[in-house]
């Protein structure tokens, strides 16, 4: 088992996530940068431009969201010492809630994370408008291993 903080971390700091689910019996996956965890239940994303659990929640509300951590700091010190000394990845199995109108916080936080990026001119056309979340609930989180790197105890 891993440490709720370790997990909340990692997808705080995760530039994107992967969300996959299933369409049609095939699977979908849509990168997703908005990612955000309430508790170890519970969690939401904004939805601005996947349009992939909508056409899938009818026949099948559950899905998966990879989370990676894509600091090269992190890879390179873990590559140094041989070992992660939080977990690289995780895959968090979720269900998937309603599509909902975002609220002052959740659009606070959304603005917060992309702010860096203001002054670009293609931060206005993709993030101007964080309108709408999707909430989620956690099913299972499964680590990623990575063999003997992944053998760590991160209970802590």
């Amino acid at each position: 088992m891993i440490a709720f903080k370790h997990i909340k971390n990692l997808v705080k700091n995760s530039l994107y996530c992967s969300i996959s689910t299933i369409q049609d019996n095939l699977p979908h996956c849509s990168p997703i940068g908005s990612v955000y965890l309430e508790s170890t239940q519970q969690g939401y994303y904004l939805e601005m431009f996947s349009t992939a659990v909508k056409k899938a929640q009818s026949a099948n509300p559950n899905g998966c969201i990879l989370v990676v951590n894509t600091s090269i700091i992190f890879w390179l010190k873990s590559l140094i010492r041989g070992k992660f000394a939080t977990p690289p990845a995780v895959r968090l199995l979720v269900e998937f809630g309603d599509r909902r109108a975002a609220n002052d916080l959740e659009q606070s936080r959304f603005r917060k994370k992309v702010n860096i990026f203001k002054r670009f001119k293609g931060h206005k056309v993709l993030w101007s408008n964080p309108s709408h979340v999707r909430e989620f609930y956690v099913l299972k989180i499964i680590p990623v291993s990575l063999g003997k790197m992944t053998q760590v105890d991160y209970n802590q």
